[in-house]
């Protein structure tokens, strides 16, 4: 009896011995196979980024053809004056340039995405691929900054029989500004997914605040429109003007409104600064029969009296709200440099500006947008009732 007891008790010992060595054993198991796992999820977050750069080089190079394409048709006018043509085939020679830069970009993306297909392919390797891109994106970069002026006079000087090759070459060239950037910023998220640090960016956009427009579409569709977005859409860029006419607008519709929210068509406005900027995002707010120009003062010196007053109506009850940019909205001097700087590019004088005043410009610029959508609406304008 002493004897089957101590064989019980052996096998039981035996038994308990044994589990945790299975758990152990199981545990090990696990491990060994999450790393496959944990690899394959890896690589298919590296394919996603990959995908995303593609797109983003795709659009690069549908930019910089459009650019190409309208340059060329400039170039080739014969009716135009020879300084007008000089300045497209300069812009015509730079597109090409951007076209091969583009291309290899393409092929910088295509190495990358050999490596996410290769499961030993190391850290290094991927740092390098991705090292070339921001590097390739730094001559993109480069060309744009320096045909940014060239951009701005072929647009001034070209007559209306090719105002449309000439703005749609601004437009895909800001365009271009903005998917570079996006690049930019996908080439460093891949580089965060595969844990490698890569070279500072080379392109790098102003940031503002955002501010939004809510308004019903014809079809009772509830939009929400953002500044930023609007720009781009109707200008090809921010701009002061295109800021200024957003939330002037946002601010209208408020005042009018209420807590209530118009359809688009209802609101109608009389505006007097010549800016392209202005034009363009009230008639895409608008639409183009609801909005009205009035020469007021002069176009090369504006003031906020004269060019930053504005009238606008509801135009199913007739009521209306009259409004003018209060004074500390736009910094000191920046008329006085818009002038210089500006007014160089569109023949106003032949002094050409100093890069000293060219950089203080861009500054003002820059602060000009940034008070315009940061500001309350009582800070902003003349004639703002709080709700």
């Amino acid at each position: 009896m002493i004897t089957m007891k101590v064989k019980k008790i052996i096998a039981i010992v035996l038994a308990l011995a044994i589990i945790p060595a299975l758990t152990v054993f199981g545990t090990g198991q696990k491990t060994v196979a999450a790393a496959p796992k944990e690899t394959a999820l890896h690589g298919a977050s590296v394919k996603d980024a990959v995908r995303r750069l593609n797109k983003d080089a795709h659009q690069l190079t549908q930019a910089t053809i459009a650019i190409d394409e309208n340059a060329e048709k400039i170039s080739q006018g014969e009716s135009l004056e020879d300084e007008l043509r000089a300045m497209a085939v300069k812009m015509h020679v730079a597109s090409r340039k951007l076209g091969q830069i583009a291309k290899q970009i393409h092929k910088d993306i295509a190495k990358v995405a050999e490596l996410a297909g290769q499961r030993e392919a190391g850290k290094a390797e991927y740092k390098n691929r991705l090292d070339e891109i921001v590097a390739d994106l730094g001559k993109y970069a480069h060309i744009l900054q320096s045909k940014s002026d060239l951009v701005h006079k072929v647009v001034f000087k070209a007559p209306e029989s090719h105002k449309e090759y000439a703005d749609a070459i601004h437009n895909s060239f800001h365009k271009a500004e903005r998917i570079a950037e996006n690049l930019g910023k996908d080439t460093r998220e891949c580089a965060e997914i595969v844990g490698v640090s890569i070279a500072k960016l080379p392109v790098k956009a102003a940031v503002f605040p955002e501010q939004y427009i809510r308004m019903y579409d014809k079809q009772g569709k509830l939009l929400k429109l953002a500044a930023q977005q609007v720009a781009n859409k109707a200008h090809g860029h921010l701009c002061v003007c295109g800021a200024t006419a957003f939330r002037v607008t946002q601010i209208a519709i408020s005042q009018l409104w209420g807590k209530e929210l118009p359809t688009k068509g209802d609101l109608a406005v009389i505006y007097h600064h010549p800016g392209r900027g202005h034009k363009d995002v009230f008639e895409y707010l608008l639409g183009p029969e609801n909005v009205t120009y009035k020469k007021a003062g002069n176009p090369r010196h504006l003031t906020l009296a004269q060019h930053y007053s504005y009238a606008f109506t509801r135009k199913d009850t007739g009521a209306t709200w009259k409004t003018q940019m209060k004074e500390g909205v736009i910094p000191k001097r920046f008329f006085d440099l818009r002038y210089k700087v500006k007014g160089f590019l569109k023949g106003w004088h032949k002094t050409k500006p100093t890069k000293a005043e060219k950089v203080a410009f861009k500054i003002k610029f820059n602060k000009a947008i940034n008070n315009i959508l940061s500001m309350m609406p009582s800070e902003l304008f003349e004639g703002v009732s709080q709700p």
